[in-house]
């Protein structure tokens, strides 16, 4: 009898999970009808992804298999330091990425499209499962960033393609290291490492413009904070930094300027030339910033030139709370870094931020 109501139980069991299942691929082909450009999207980006995971390789058999430079070397050793140091110092989430590595063979892998509208500094917007809204679209192929790069164009947006070295899936997959990272200063890969864990510890749906700035102001200030046992490393990440927060606050005061000066033009058929002009005198203007390398930054003149709008996007996505953050940090948080990792694991609010 035992054995008869242990029987029942499985099959109402597996009846109970055939109607769930049956529910959840109804729902799905439901969403797939109605967001087909979508679907078809996130299959590409699925794809790609394990594309690249299939890819990977465990770091020994990289370094048994390759010519590595010292540097190399020395930051395959600082990967798992890293991560460690985040666990204990910061308190972020453990995780397995950056376990395995992926040989680019020295080429771009990912390529990210942002857009804005062209009299208006606005970026354009795409809403995904999970995520929910974000100002950016990443392809690991090539032709179809560029395919949804002259989509844009044609609908008469300004919009910026470039490839990145980085990218974090969230906690969703094990995220590999890329072998292009190796090559990067000690200060630079500790900086990109703390970004990109602390995507996988803390990622408001709706927030892209706090989750990037919140990751770079954490990693920015763990990266100073580990740098202290080595002032050679330390010296050089904080020369490169000084330089990237000149040009990035130019930047951010040009893009609230062009948010104030797009309203004034009356005549839509000036707008297009004051609007050239305007961005001509921005990017002329870099030859005046007080910057210790700037030939490294005058060569991205021609970026402004040809992204326009979009390409004081990225600035402001990535770093115009800083200030509001550094504040934080300094007055509620007193300099200690883990308790406000450790709120935002919490999802503790200090204050309220506009993405």
């Amino acid at each position: 009898m035992l054995q008869r109501y242990k029987y029942e139980d499985m099959i109402n069991a597996f009846r109970w999970l055939r109607v769930i299942l049956s529910y959840l691929f109804f729902g799905f082909v439901v969403f797939c009808a109605y967001n087909y450009k979508t679907s078809i999207y996130l299959i590409q980006q699925s794809r790609g992804q394990i594309s690249i995971l299939l890819g990977t390789q465990s770091i020994t058999d990289y370094s048994k298999n390759n010519s590595l430079s010292r540097q190399e070397r020395e930051n395959i050793l600082l990967v798992e330091k890293i991560k460690a140091y985040s666990i204990d110092s910061l308190g972020y989430l453990p995780t397995k990425n950056f376990t395995t590595i992926y040989d680019q063979k020295q080429a771009a892998i990912l390529w990210v499209i942002t857009a804005s509208e062209p009299y208006q500094l606005r970026a354009f917007e795409w809403t995904f499962p999970v995520v929910g809204t974000v100002t950016y679209k990443g392809f690991f192929e090539k032709e179809l960033a560029i395919k949804e790069y002259n989509h844009l164009i044609a609908l008469g947006y300004d919009v910026d393609m470039r490839s990145v070295s980085a990218w974090s899936t969230l906690g969703w997959f094990n995220d590999p290291l890329l072998s292009s990272m190796l090559k990067r200063s000690k200060g630079s890969l500790c900086n990109l490492l703390f970004h990109e864990l602390f995507h996988a510890t803390y990622y408001a749906p709706n927030s892209v413009n706090f989750n990037e700035n919140i990751a770079s102001f954490i990693a920015h200030k763990a990266t100073i904070q580990y740098l202290q046992i080595d002032t050679t490393a330390l010296k050089i990440y904080k020369n490169n930094f000084s330089d990237n927060a000149t040009y990035t606050n130019y930047m951010i005061k040009k893009a609230d300027f062009l948010r104030n000066y797009y309203p004034t033009i009356i005549s839509k058929k000036e707008r297009h030339v004051l609007k050239l002009k305007t961005l001509y005198h921005i990017a002329d203007s870099i030859n005046y910033l007080p910057l210790k390398n700037k030939a490294k930054f005058v060569a991205r003149k021609r970026e402004i030139l040809d992204y326009k709008n979009a390409y004081f996007i990225d600035f402001e996505q990535y770093d115009s709370m800083q200030d509001t953050l550094e504040e934080i940090f300094n007055k509620i948080y007193r300099g200690n870094l883990k308790k406000l990792v450790q709120d935002l694991k919490q999802h503790k609010t200090i204050v309220k931020f506009d993405n």
